[in-house]
């Protein structure tokens, strides 16, 4: 019987906990709510059952509380139990009585319970059919948790069938409410909180990062997403086999499956789970009926190349520790660890091992219990009920639908499972080598994700000549007050070309080019490239000691350089050098003939040797073959539809490989390349006007360069709408779509096509495509990269470099013809980033980008971050030379900051 009628009580701290976070919500919610159902497979007494369940509530002291707010804080009011009908729901009628019901009983689920007028429980009597029968009970967890459900089953079980049977009930076995807050009130006031709380400090006092596995947040959902499936193992067979042989319980299998598929999915090795407790030591609190449970954070060290069985051997240890220490409550240790207090966000994901005694009989009738909802999850939470009744374990899985939707829902079910059946069967598989997806989606990931096409066999000169042949008097670069046709710069590329020849210069040689942006400058890469050499930008506006070592490092065979360029050269560089603009070259040059030269590259040769930025260290030297630059533009022609008509700009400095698409974009189409002097590509106002003036259709930029173009245009409105363009290419940065809403406003009916490339100097200037479009500005869904160019692979993989699912975070990798040679002179970093693809033919490569991506169920790549820890900084944009300067004043930085992104060395801007 109730404690006293009109009782007025403290609240436990479990109780406290809900309560503030209920009034922090601030809105009818169902966030704590819980339910289950125990099916009856015989016929039912509807009277009986009522008498049955109306004892029972009033033997259970946390069924007659409401909750109210005093002076002194929450308190909690002990009613005399009133008058309460069970509601007998037929649906035996009903076309599909079993999805009635559960209609019926989800939208129950779902109503919120008002803390301060009650009840705070529901039940119900639901038919499906003259022998068979659903017993629904719900509660607000403020009153009760699941081993409360589990107590008040088995008593209703009991008296059901005493009554049935014509037989006396034994007296209420349930302890009183205010015991549960006796017991607690002393445990806080005890040394053993004192020492539990010391414990988890202790275990946590490096606060690790706590991972999950969504990345999207979510807020305070309506409704739950929910699945359930047997166990497939046979039962529980091969699990408590399996669990016999490691001589540990089962549920800690269960429990190293889901810190492996955690570890799995998100390559993180520091693993924490959420894991649910009864928080029930002692005699007493094993029988009362009300919330006690808790929900603490279970912290595994898992590693791709550890087996299952140590996992389990760890698991453990560290569930022993944890239930020593029970009691203390995890909101208390999110508090002293000063951590995040979202409502339903804390420790996930969250397994929850459910194993108490559904063996229940009414009235000779044996039952079944299923859960509705166990209430406050996370982002992903696994449900793992033992009923103990013979029957198969019950796995479920719990999402909130804003972060995991059903069909994401049945595939994490699918994977766990799978994973499950590997762990156990295979204890001693290291974890890194299980393999989580089906044949289906295998598939998905390598055929349906993927491309192949074959790989022109041509270089550079020779598909120019041909354009020379084909359109000589067409004008091929301009700069400034200088044109070229394709015949002019055909010839003077020659010229120099056989000069470079009997400078010693030929295949499998570099010749560094110091220049200023001019017509000279494509003169001399053309040149370069017709004697089978490759070139190696040298930027004059670099700093010093990095100009110092890029010589050094390749080193050239010769280094072009010009009266303008000559004096930023390094004094102390063994370099021989070519001053092209010299009375003495300029002489030397009309002696050579203008004929094209007979030594000719070949597709494998190297076309250009750029540096990388060297921002994860010392600058790294990439060699690019003359085939992966020809099947660039053979695999991307069918998105651009490139011709003669075309107007490009060479805007980017040409250590950019943001140039290599830019220069040969125009020349191997007929197109016409505009250089774009260094003043004007400074001066947004100045490049809207040469764009304008020059009928430019194709522009390549960085999303901060167009931005700042896209400020001109709305300050010069007369100049924009005379703008050409046909197509704008972003690269080298990250793009917010949203940005681009002025831009599709004020070009409404003559925008360009917008296309956004990931690329990465490793793989030759573009690896991904995404057309854009007025939409992706409204939504503003940043980060989405596009799909694969036609002859390029891409792979999303795990630390052990096994395939991630869709919607999965990975490290990108790479493969196809746009792969680079390697790095030179550092053969051990080339065979550390450059891997063999276990996905391809005997030989193939695949580059590993160090980027973090995942697919979009549509086959859509979107980029989630980067796999290392740098530190950078947003915001800066400083001129060459300048970046020293600046971490010379803040040493602090210099220490931890890069200097834009490895893959992307011309770009100067500090980015994030």
């Amino acid at each position: 019987m109730p404690s006293s009628d009109g009782l007025i009580l403290p609240l436990s701290a479990a109780q406290c906990e809900i309560w503030f976070a209920e009034q922090r919500l601030n809105t009818a919610n169902r966030v704590y709510k819980l339910g289950e159902y125990i099916e009856i497979y015989g016929p039912v007494d509807p009277v009986l059952f009522e008498t049955t369940l109306r004892r029972v509530v009033r033997e259970v002291d946390s069924l007659h509380v409401l909750f109210a707010e005093s002076g002194e804080g929450p308190q909690q009011v002990v009613e005399a139990f009133s008058g309460w009908l069970m509601p007998v729901v037929d649906v035996s009628e009903e076309p599909d009585p079993r999805t009635a019901a559960l209609a019926w009983m989800t939208a129950d689920v779902a109503r919120p319970m008002d803390l301060t007028r009650g009840p705070l429980f529901s039940y119900a009597l639901i038919k499906l059919r003259s022998d068979r029968f659903l017993w629904y009970q719900g509660y607000h967890h403020i009153v009760m948790d699941m081993f409360g459900f589990s107590l008040i089953a088995r008593r209703v079980a009991d008296i059901y069938t005493a009554l049935a049977h014509g037989l006396a009930c034994n007296e209420n076995v349930f302890a009183s409410l205010r015991q549960l807050l006796d017991s607690d009130s002393s445990y806080r006031a005890s040394d053993r909180f004192t020492q539990d709380r010391a414990y988890w400090v202790e275990r946590f006092a490096d606060r690790p990062e706590l991972v999950r596995l969504v990345d999207r947040p979510s807020g305070t959902p309506a409704s739950f997403v929910h699945r359930t499936a047997a166990s497939a193992l046979s039962g529980t067979d091969k699990l408590r086999e399996a669990a016999r042989r490691t001589g540990v319980r089962w549920s800690r299998i269960m429990i190293a499956a889901t810190a492996v598929y955690v570890h799995r999915l998100t390559s993180a090795r520091d693993v924490v789970l959420g894991f649910p407790v009864t928080g029930r030591q002692d005699s007493v609190l094993r029988r009362v009926p009300g919330m006690v449970s808790n929900v603490l954070p279970l912290r595994l060290s898992v590693h791709p190349h550890m087996s299952s069985s140590e996992l389990i051997a760890r698991t453990e240890e560290e569930v022993r520790q944890v239930l020593v220490h029970q009691r203390y409550r995890g909101e208390d240790l999110r508090r002293d660890l000063s951590l995040s207090d979202n409502i339903g966000t804390s420790f996930t994901p969250l397994i929850n091992i459910m194993s108490f005694d559904y063996d229940l009989r009414f009235a000779g009738y044996r039952a079944a219990a299923r859960n509705l909802s166990v209430g406050l999850i996370g982002d992903l939470s696994i449900i793992v009920c033992d009923r103990r009744d013979g029957s198969s374990l019950q796995i479920g899985w719990q999402s909130h639908p804003e972060v995991c939707g059903t069909d994401d829902l049945a595939a994490h079910q699918q994977r766990f499972l799978n994973l499950l059946e590997a762990v156990v069967a295979d204890p001693d598989q290291p974890v890194g080598s299980i393999d989580l997806l089906s044949a289906q989606e295998r598939h998905q990931l390598l055929v349906d994700y993927t491309t192949t096409t074959p790989i022109p066999t041509a270089c550079l000169p020779e598909l120019f000549q041909t354009q020379v042949a084909a359109t000589p008097e067409a004008i091929a670069v301009i700069c400034g007050d200088t044109t070229l046709t394709y015949a002019q710069l055909n010839t003077q590329a020659n010229h120099l070309a056989h000069t470079l020849i009997t400078h010693g210069v030929g295949p499998e040689q570099i010749v560094a080019l110091a220049l200023p942006r001019s017509v000279e400058l494509i003169v001399a890469i053309l040149a370069v490239l017709k004697t089978g050499a490759a070139y190696l930008p040298i930027d004059p506006d670099y700093p010093p000691a990095r100009l110092e070592f890029m010589l050094h490092d390749a080193p050239p065979t010769l280094l072009l350089s010009s009266t303008q360029t000559i004096g930023r050269i390094p004094p102390d560089t063994t370099t021989p050098q070519l001053i092209l603009d010299s009375p003495d070259t300029i002489h030397a040059l009309r002696k050579y003939p203008d004929t094209n030269p007979t030594t000719r590259p070949l597709p494998q040769h190297p076309a250009y040797l750029i540096y990388t930025s060297g921002s994860t260290g010392t600058p790294k030297g990439v060699l690019i073959a003359h085939q992966n630059v020809v099947r660039l533009f053979g695999a991307t022609q069918h998105l651009f539809d490139f011709n003669a008509d075309d107007v490009w700009t060479l805007f980017h400095s040409y250590a950019f490989d943001f140039s290599v698409w830019e220069i040969w974009g125009a020349l191997l189409h007929g197109g016409r390349l505009i250089v774009v002097p260094y003043e004007v590509s400074r001066s947004p106002r100045q490049l809207l006007h040469l764009l304008a003036n020059e009928g430019v259709t194709v522009l390549n930029q960085t999303p901060s360069a167009f931005y700042q173009l896209m400020q001109a245009d709305q300050d010069n409105p007369a100049v924009g709408q005379s703008l050409a363009l046909r197509i704008v290419v972003f690269g080298g940065e990250a793009l917010e779509p949203a940005h681009l809403s002025d831009w599709y406003q004020r070009h409404s009916a003559q925008t360009p096509t917008l296309v956004n490339m990931y690329g990465i100097t490793e793989t030759t200037v573009h690896v991904t495509y995404a057309a854009l479009d007025p939409d992706h500005a409204v939504t503003g869904a940043p980060n989405v990269i596009g799909t694969s160019i036609p002859d390029l692979q891409l792979y999303v993989l795990d630390a052990g470099l096994g395939l991630v699912p869709v919607g999965v975070a990975g490290e990108l990798y790479v493969a196809g013809a746009g792969l680079a040679r390697g790095y030179v002179g550092r053969p051990g970093l080339t065979a550390e980033r450059f891997v063999a693809c276990p996905f391809g033919g005997s030989g193939e490569r695949m580059y590993r980008t160090g980027d973090l991506v995942r697919w979009n169920p549509d086959g859509v790549l979107v980029f989630v971050g980067r796999v290392d820890d740098q530190v950078k900084i947003r915001g800066f944009r400083i001129e060459p030379g300048e970046i020293e300067a600046v971490l010379a004043g803040h040493p602090g930085v210099a220490q931890a900051a890069v200097i834009a992104r490895e893959d992307r060395p011309g770009d100067k801007r500090l980015v994030a």
